[in-house]
């Protein structure tokens, strides 16, 4: 295995030393990582482009109202109440 240190994680130290005991866990950990990397490039290559731009743009916006206080209840009250209003004006 390559010894060279990766700041990819950052462990405390007295978990560091406990990890560090625990057979096989350094291999465990690289598999672990290699499979989650291969599944995040199949889930590249399955979305356009712009299907990926659009849920990164949906998550900030997420995150934003979720700061300002908004919680997934009363925005899903909102989108009710606006698309009641849409379907009736149609």
């Amino acid at each position: 295995m390559n010894a060279t240190a990766n700041p990819f994680i950052d462990l405390p130290a007295d978990l560091s030393e406990k990890a560090r005991a625990v057979p096989g866990l350094q291999d465990r950990l690289l598999r672990f990582i290699k499979m989650e990397v291969a599944m995040n490039e199949r889930r590249q290559q399955r979305h356009s482009p712009e299907a990926l731009a659009l849920v990164k743009r949906a998550r900030a916006l997420a995150e934003k109202r979720k700061a300002a206080g908004i919680d997934r209840a009363e925005g899903m009250k909102a989108f009710e109440r606006n698309f009641s209003e849409i379907t009736e004006a149609l």
